[in-house]
C-alpha cells in the first residue's frame, strides 16, 4: 500500500528544505575518483544494464569514468550504461522493460506518480546497503535532504537515489539581445507580449521552443495555472476536484498560451522541434532567439556549449511574469526536486547486490563533488560557499536563493500526476498550441479523468 503523503508529494509551502548545497568544486578540475578496495571474491558478480536520461556534460564526461572506475575496483562486475535523450521515447521504453525478465537493473525516474505505479505493479524494489535486504535503509540516504527523498519514498522505504541537481524552471535569456533592442527582461505578462512584438519587428523570435515531445510546452501550463490561480489551482486538479480543468486559472492560462502562438512568439514549426537536440538553446546561444523556458539543468548545457556567456555575464535567468489580477506570486516555482535511480524488481540476487553496491559508490564518488562546476545546483549537503565557483556562481547561487525562498514549489504536473491524466494531458495541451482544440474543449476532455 502507497504511503497516504503521496496524494501530494512535494507540495511544500517553503522550499527552503528543499535545497540541499552541493560539495565543494572548487579543487576538482576532472572527474577524479576515489577506489574503494577491491570486492572480495566470496562477493557475487554480475553484469547489470543501467538506463538513464540525461544531458552532456554528465553523460560523456562523468557518468563513464565513475563506471569505469567501479569495474575497476570491483573485477567481475560490469556496468552496461544506455543514455536516452527523448524522454517521451524513454518512458515507453522503460515500463515495457520493467515487465520483463530482464529489465535495467538501475533507471532514470522522476519519482512521484509514475513511480508509485511501478511499486503497485511489483517492477520496482526498495534501496538497502548491499546483501541487505529490503527493510534496510542505504546508508547514502544520509548524504542527502531528507526532503529531496520524499518522491521516493513510500512505506518507509527508498524506491529512488538523486542523481542530479535540483531543476526548477526559469526563463533563460540572452542579454545582449535585450540590450540591443534597449528591452529589460519582462516582469509582467503585458511587458512580455510587448517584448515580443518588439523582437518580431525586428526578425528575432521572442521565445524559442521545441514541443514536439510535449513536455516542454507544459511549463508555460505549470506557470500560467500558477500566476492566474496561485498553488491552489493545480492543488485541485491534483486532488481529484470535478471540474477542476474548468477552473477559471486554468482556462486562462490555457489561453495565454494561445495568445502567445498567435503573437508568434515561437519559431515557426516549433511543434514539430525536439529540445533533446539542442537547437532551441543555440537559438539564444548564436541570438536568433531572446529567450527559452526551460529547466535548471539548461545551465550546464549553456556552460558546456557557450562558456563564455558565462564569463561575460549575456546569460540571464529569469522568473516566469505575473499575470493581471493572479493570484500567483513571482516567487512561486514549477520542476522537479531532482532526478532519481530507481532499482527494478525482476532480478538475479546477484544484479541486485551489484546494482546496489554500484549506486552505493555512485552516491560517494565524484559526480555527488562535481555537479556545481558542471552547472548543476545539488542536493548533497554542504556549505553555501561552495556553490560560488567562477564563473558558475553567480548563476548557481542565485537559484539556490530562488528555491530557498520560493513561497512554494509545484513538482512538475506530469510526474505529480502520473497516468491515467500524464497522457491525455499533455496530449491535449498539445493541440492548444496548435490551436486546434480551446481551452473549453481541453477541459472537456480532461474533466472525466478527476
Amino acid at each position: 500500500m502507497i504511503r497516504a503523503s503521496l496524494k501530494r508529494p512535494l507540495l511544500t509551502r517553503r522550499a527552503g528544505a528543499l535545497l540541499g548545497v552541493a560539495l565543494s568544486a572548487s579543487t576538482i578540475a576532472t572527474v577524479a575518483v576515489a577506489v574503494p578496495a577491491t570486492a572480495s571474491s566470496a562477493t557475487p558478480t554480475a553484469s547489470i544494464n543501467v538506463w538513464w536520461v540525461t544531458n552532456p556534460p554528465f553523460d560523456t564526461k562523468v557518468w563513464p569514468p565513475i563506471i569505469k572506475a567501479f569495474e575497476a575496483a570491483n573485477p567481475g562486475d560490469k556496468v552496461n550504461l544506455t543514455i536516452w535523450p527523448s524522454n517521451n521515447t524513454y518512458k515507453e521504453k522503460v515500463a515495457l522493460a520493467l515487465g520483463t525478465s530482464s529489465p535495467p537493473a538501475l533507471f532514470f525516474s522522476w519519482g512521484g506518480g509514475p513511480l508509485a505505479t511501478f511499486i503497485k505493479a511489483g517492477v520496482v524494489q526498495p534501496f538497502a546497503d548491499p546483501g541487505e535486504n529490503d527493510a534496510g535503509t542505504p546508508s547514502w540516504s544520509k548524504d542527502f535532504l531528507t526532503s529531496t527523498l520524499s518522491a521516493v519514498t513510500f512505506n518507509g522505504k527508498i524506491y529512488g537515489m538523486p542523481i542530479l541537481g535540483t531543476q526548477p524552471v526559469f526563463f533563460f535569456y540572452n542579454k545582449a539581445v535585450f540590450a540591443k533592442y534597449h528591452l529589460s527582461f519582462p516582469t509582467t505578462w503585458a511587458e512580455l507580449l510587448s517584448d515580443i512584438k518588439t523582437f518580431n519587428s525586428n526578425g528575432v523570435i521572442p521565445i524559442s521552443l521545441g514541443n514536439l515531445d510535449e513536455w516542454e510546452g507544459l511549463m508555460f501550463l505549470e506557470y500560467l495555472g500558477d500566476r492566474y490561480g496561485g498553488p491552489q489551482a493545480f492543488l485541485n486538479i491534483q486532488d481529484n476536484m470535478k471540474g477542476a480543468w474548468s477552473q477559471p486559472a486554468i482556462q486562462h492560462a490555457l489561453a495565454g498560451i494561445q495568445t502567445l502562438v498567435k503573437d508568434d512568439a515561437f519559431e515557426t514549426g516549433f511543434n514539430s522541434i525536439t529540445y533533446t537536440t539542442g537547437a532551441t538553446r543555440a537559438l539564444v546561444e548564436v541570438g536568433r532567439a531572446a529567450m527559452e523556458l526551460m529547466g535548471s539543468w539548461d545551465i550546464s548545457s549553456f556552460y558546456s556549449e557557450q562558456p563564455s556567456m558565462f564569463t561575460n555575464g549575456t546569460l540571464g535567468i529569469g522568473a516566469f511574469p505575473t499575470v493581471p489580477g493572479g493570484k500567483g506570486n513571482i516567487g512561486d516555482l514549477e520542476g522537479n526536486l531532482t532526478s532519481y535511480s530507481a532499482l527494478a524488481a525482476h532480478l538475479s540476487p546477484a544484479q541486485t547486490y551489484v546494482a546496489e553496491k554500484f549506486q552505493d559508490y555512485f552516491a560517494t564518488s565524484a559526480y555527488a563533488k562535481t555537479e556545481d562546476s558542471y552547472g548543476q545546483v545539488g542536493i548533497i549537503t554542504g556549505t553555501t560557499s561552495d556553490l560560488n565557483v567562477p564563473p558558475l556562481g553567480k548563476y548557481l547561487v542565485p537559484v539556490y536563493n530562488d528555491v530557498l525562498h520560493a513561497p512554494y514549489f509545484q513538482y512538475s504536473w506530469d510526474q505529480s500526476l502520473g497516468n491515467p491524466r500524464e497522457t491525455p494531458m499533455i496530449n491535449n495541451l498539445w493541440k492548444i498550441f496548435q490551436l486546434t482544440e480551446t481551452p473549453a474543449q481541453f477541459a472537456a476532455a480532461m474533466n472525466p479523468y478527476q
